[in-house]
Formats: C-alpha cells, sequence, structure tokens
C-alpha cells in the first residue's frame, strides 16, 4: 500500500531536519487535513527531500510525529515497535542494570512518541496519548508483550494531550489480570503501587535519584515534605536518618497511600501525614513560627503551555519564598520544577525573587534533572523538563 506524501512549506525544515520528530500544522502544504486520522504517512521538505515517516493527527496542532528517518520501516508492523522496544529495554538495562522497575519507554526520548510506559516488576502502566498508536494498538500489543513480558498491562490514558488527539481519555486493564497493587523497591525503601489508582502512571520515577541524594543531607533533620505524592523526598530522608518528617499531599487518597508507606519502610513513628492544600499549609506554618532543617517542595507543572509561563512563575517565586521562610537559617531547600515550559533560567529567577522576598540568600549544593530512564535528546527540548536544585538557605 502506498503512503501518502506530505511537503512542508519552503524554509520550514530546519527543526525536523535536525532531529527533531514534530512537524506542526502550520509548517505543511494543503491537503493533510483529509486524511484519516493516524495514517501513516512520508513527509518531504520544499525541495522534495525525504525527511521522514510518521503517523498523522490532523486535527492536532503537531500534525505529524515523526518515528522512522528510513523509507523502508512499517508503521504497521510489529517488528517495528519490537525493535524501538528492545533498544529502549536496552538502555535501561545498561544504565540502570538490575531494576525491574522503571520507565521503559520515555516517549520521544525512546523514538516512540505518544507511548509511556512504567514497569513495576511484572506489571506495565501505559499512557497512549496520539490517535495513529490508539489505532495500532493490536500491533503494540503484540510487541509490547514479545519484549517486556509482562503478567499485565493496564491503560493510565487520563492526560490531557488526548483531548487534543480526539481521544477519549480513561483508565482500564489492557491485558492480563492486573493485581490492585504491587510492591516496588526503589533506593533501600518499598512503595506499594496502585496501578489504576494514584496520579499520572502511579509513581514518579522521574525524582527516583534526586530523592536518594538529598535524603543523604537529611540525617538528624527535621523534615518538612510539601506535595509529597506517596512519600517522595520524606520517606528517603526519614530512611537516611532525618528525625522526623512532615509530609503534605492534597490528596486524600494518596496521602492515605504515603502513611501506608511510611509503615511498610518502619518509618511510620517518624512521620507526620497531613492531607492538605500545599500553598495553604505553607502560609500557615509560616504564621504559627514553625521551623525545619529541610524544606522539599515538588509541585506538579505549574505552567500547561507557553501562555500560561508567567503566571507559574509566579506561582513558583510565591511557593518557594513561603519555603524558604520555613527553612532554618543554614538549612535546606529541595525544589523542583516539571514544566517544560518553565526553563531553567527563569526557574533560577524566580528562586531568586522568592529570596529576595524572603530574605534570605541562596548557595547551590546540588543540580539534578530527570532519571536516567527518562532520556533527554538534545535535539528534543521538550525531552528535558525536570529541573531540582538542593540549596542552602542562608540569612
Amino acid at each position: 500500500m502506498s503512503i501518502p506524501r506530505l511537503s512542508l512549506r519552503p524554509k520550514r525544515e530546519r527543526r525536523s531536519s535536525s532531529g527533531h520528530p514534530w512537524i506542526f500544522s502550520n509548517e505543511l502544504e494543503a491537503g493533510f487535513a483529509d486524511l484519516p486520522p493516524g495514517s501513516a504517512v512520508d513527509v518531504f521538505d520544499a525541495k522534495g527531500k525525504f525527511v521522514g515517516r510518521g503517523l498523522l493527527s490532523p486535527s492536532s496542532l503537531i500534525a505529524v510525529r515523526l518515528y522512522s528517518r528510513a523509507r523502508h520501516d512499517d508503521l504497521d508492523d510489529p517488528l517495528f515497535y519490537t525493535m524501538r522496544l528492545r533498544e529502549a529495554l536496552a538502555y535501561r538495562e545498561r544504565v540502570l542494570p538490575g531494576r525491574t522497575s522503571c520507565r521503559v519507554v520515555h516517549a520521544e526520548g525512546d523514538f516512540l512518541p505518544g507511548l509511556i510506559v512504567d514497569r513495576f516488576g511484572d506489571h506495565l502502566a501505559v499512557q497512549v496519548s496520539t490517535v495513529g498508536l490508539e489505532n495500532r494498538l493490536d500491533v503494540l500489543e503484540e510487541a509490547v508483550k514479545q519484549v517486556l513480558a509482562p503478567a499485565s498491562a493496564v491503560f493510565r490514558n487520563d492526560n490531557k494531550v488526548r483531548e487534543l488527539e480526539g481521544l477519549e481519555p480513561g483508565r482500564g486493564v489492557w491485558f492480563g489480570d492486573p493485581p490492585e497493587s504491587v510492591d516496588i523497591e526503589e533506593y533501600g525503601l518499598t512503595y506499594r503501587i496502585d496501578l489504576l489508582g494514584g496520579q499520572k502512571t502511579g509513581h514518579f520515577y522521574d525524582q527516583a535519584v534526586n530523592r536518594q541524594e538529598c535524603g543523604r543531607l537529611c540525617a538528624g533533620a527535621s523534615v518538612l515534605d510539601v506535595y509529597a505524592n506517596t512519600g517522595g523526598f520524606g520517606l528517603q530522608a526519614l530512611k537516611h536518618g532525618a528525625e522526623r518528617a512532615v509530609l503534605v499531599e492534597k490528596s486524600e487518597a494518596t496521602a492515605a497511600a504515603a502513611v501506608r508507606n511510611a509503615d511498610l519502610n518502619g518509618l511510620a513513628d517518624r512521620a507526620t501525614v497531613l492531607a492538605a492544600e500545599a500553598t495553604r499549609t505553607l502560609e500557615e506554618l509560616v504564621a504559627r513560627g514553625d521551623r525545619f532543617d529541610v524544606v522539599a517542595i515538588d509541585p506538579p507543572a505549574f505552567a500547561k503551555s507557553k501562555k500560561t509561563a508567567g503566571n507559574a512563575l509566579r506561582g513558583y517565586t510565591r511557593v518557594n519564598a513561603l519555603a524558604m521562610t520555613l527553612v532554618k537559617p543554614g538549612g535546606l531547600l529541595f525544589t523542583s520544577s516539571c514544566s517544560h515550559h518553565v526553563q531553567e533560567d527563569r526557574f533560577l529567577e524566580a528562586l531568586e525573587k522568592a529570596a529576595e522576598h524572603a530574605h534570605r540568600t541562596l548557595r547551590l549544593v546540588r543540580r539534578g534533572e530527570q532519571a536516567t530512564d527518562h532520556p533527554v535528546l538534545p535535539a528534543v527540548p521538550e525531552t528535558r523538563y525536570l529541573k531540582h536544585l538542593a540549596l542552602q538557605v542562608l540569612l
């Protein structure tokens, strides 16, 4: 079967020729919108040079996502996805040897746009975000079973990108008979993962190294962990000898999971978990005069688009100023931004403003980013999203 041919408008090939897999709708000549959603298409530049083969999302701003730069690759053949999955798995086995729980597919970072696969031992949590892959679930299932051989897989398809693709959000079983929960080990801690509950895909593997490294700085400390999710920084701090930790998480169900994880690890006697809104709790603690040796804040993405980056920066300034106020002089602040649209230099500017508001001086202790199972492609800035800083807070 012949593959439809799409042409880029003149002088619109620079980004794609440098290795970026996204083709925007305003970069294409007319006619692509008449093709069926999810179609495999070949993209050429204005001079007729082949750019790549991809899958079409005609109603989305990202009209084509490229999966291959080779014209012989068949995007309807399970062997293509088997090859990509084997490459992704081999990378994890190299950078995280022996790990059976991690992210095994990170979308564009593994040359599979629209696909995220988190592995929890013998079980998978999968997120499919594009109409192209949604139309090829049977092909994808065959490849996943062959390469990863999971006992079960669940869908965690409740991200907003699906709405832009005209797809329904939802969660459910893909195949197999998944248990309600599964226990995983991560840097000496046990986490109980609710395969169909919780946030995103069930666990934030991207912060694993940052949690471990920050925990090592918490011996004997009093710790406040805000936006704690199911334990996050607070439990690693306790594992490394923190005197006590207060964990703040808005979701009652997620806070209950944090309590459960503290108990699983024998840390419940030093952990206090509050099901409470983050900013309000920070304000109340400041007003009360509470102070901690260490404060960790790991908020959700404040900026969902470039248009909201300004408001996000003001939000980061506000919560970080409150957090800095709560740190004892000479103590530590662990702070993160997972908003791709807030670049690191602007995040640092927000922290400098926060320090000014809090009348504090900052000293950089450590700079971190997403763990290696969330690979970054230099040609695709969107694959690098997590900024993490460990800072000493001085008067």
